[in-house]
């Protein structure tokens, strides 16, 4: 399974941030003492000392006896500092008394609305950005921050919308690519997505995410040279990013190349020890290429570290089975912690002989779109390893090829079915 470069579901969205920078010149403090605690203040946090600037921002304010744009000004470059410090309830209340003192100031939105992106909030975070928007109309920052927000809440097309001018305002925008790129990709437009990508790379080759979303893209497209060298450049740029050499490996795993895949997974693992989609996806690089015993205790540790995640029981299964073992006890155990309604637990159902394949089939057809694709290409491949494990060697080679044949190059079971394949014919 190919993970986003960020811990979200889908490829991550890069928030660009223009905020102007206040100098002391902008802010004539009356007091001389609170004039040094802020000149101090702004030093602290210009050589990014939150701590220290916080402190200082927090005593000028009570030092000094400031008007409204003075104070504003003050209190905003502290909520700069906690939201740099992840204290977001308390850069929250400074935006808030920052929009409350300066009206007109966009820079307080943007952050506000960064925030309120990050809580999930999108509704607010939009109303922040339009009025940021309002204030500053040409800058490009705020367009891309505003389609963030627009991707985050769903609405894909006011998203590209905004990302369409923030790159017709900045032409070198690389990030506004990169996220219009993600966009693009949630579409299923993974044409437009693969131009996007490239246009960001072109602007600044050093884009790490961008090249190994590339290589995602590449992958989905069935370029599996151009995404195992992409994926190759991002490792090289940034190496301790664990899900650049998980990509690698499943990309590997796709073409076979179970000598590379199991390398990739397991520098992966030495980087994110925690993981348990690369324990996942290095126990099916060992299972496929003959390592069974290695392979069973991959699948345990994803089990343990996911214990009502469906999947990891399934693969446990399957390797279990492969290496002529009894697992009746272990897979009801295990089951027993998933929730029904959760796909694929209908095929652990099946595998305890409490629904028929029909069934299966029936719930995998449940929803639309790409994720009802996947789940019909999931049931026909783990519904074929069941008639492998009962020993129908022809109609389970049959099946498996149908699995070739219908399913994503980048889904898991395509792979693993080609793999499975290989093994029938020794």
């Amino acid at each position: 399974m190919l993970r986003a470069l960020s811990k979200q579901s889908a490829p991550p969205v890069v928030f660009g941030l223009f905020v102007t920078l206040i100098t002391l010149s902008a802010i004539p403090l009356a007091k001389a003492d609170a004039l040094d605690l802020a000149q101090a203040g702004f030093a602290a946090k210009q050589r990014r000392d939150c701590v220290q600037a916080i402190q200082l921002f927090s005593e000028a304010i009570r030092q000094g006896n400031f008007d409204s744009e003075r104070r504003g000004f003050l209190v905003y470059s502290r909520g700069v500092c906690y939201e740099g410090m992840g204290i977001r309830d308390k850069a929250l209340s400074d935006f808030d008394t920052a929009i409350a003192l300066l009206p007109n100031f966009p820079n307080s939105y943007i952050y506000r609305g960064l925030i309120w992106t990050f809580e999930r909030e999108y509704d607010r975070a939009i109303d922040d950005f339009l009025s940021a928007r309002r204030l500053s109309p040409r800058d490009p920052m705020i367009f891309n921050n505003l389609a963030g927000a627009y991707e985050r809440k769903g609405d894909l097309d006011r998203a590209i919308e905004n990302y369409d001018e923030a790159v017709r305002l900045q032409p070198s925008y690389a990030e506004a690519y990169y996220n219009r790129a993600a966009a693009f990709l949630t579409k299923g437009d993974l044409q437009r997505a693969l131009s996007d990508y490239d246009q960001a790379i072109s602007l600044q080759p050093t884009f790490a995410d961008a090249i190994g979303n590339r290589g995602a893209v590449h992958l989905m497209l069935g370029n599996f040279e151009k995404a195992i060298a992409d994926f190759g450049a991002a490792i090289r740029l940034r190496p301790g990013d664990a899900s650049f050499w998980a990509n690698r490996a499943n990309a590997n795993l796709t073409v076979r190349n179970f000598t590379a895949a199991l390398a990739d997974f397991d520098q992966a693992l030495q980087l994110a020890p925690g993981d348990p989609a690369y324990y996942l996806g290095r126990g099916r690089a060992r299972l496929f290429a003959g390592d069974n015993t290695a392979s069973v205790e991959d699948f345990k540790t994803a089990v343990r570290l996911r214990p009502s995640n469906p999947y990891a029981m399934i693969w446990l299964h399957i390797a279990r089975v492969h290496g002529g073992e009894n697992d009746r006890a272990e897979l009801t155990e295990n089951a027993a912690k998933v929730r029904r309604d959760m796909w694929p637990a209908p095929m652990l159902e099946y595998y305890l002989d409490a629904v028929d394949s029909g069934q299966v089939q029936a719930a995998s057809r449940i929803g639309s779109g790409q994720d009802q694709a996947k789940r019909a290409c999931e049931a026909e491949f783990f519904l074929s390893e069941s008639i492998v494990h009962a020993g129908q060697v022809d109609q389970a080679r049959e099946r498996l090829k149908s699995v070739v044949a219908g399913c994503k190059l980048y889904d898991v079971v395509y792979s693993a079915a080609l793999a499975e394949l290989n093994l029938l014919s020794k």
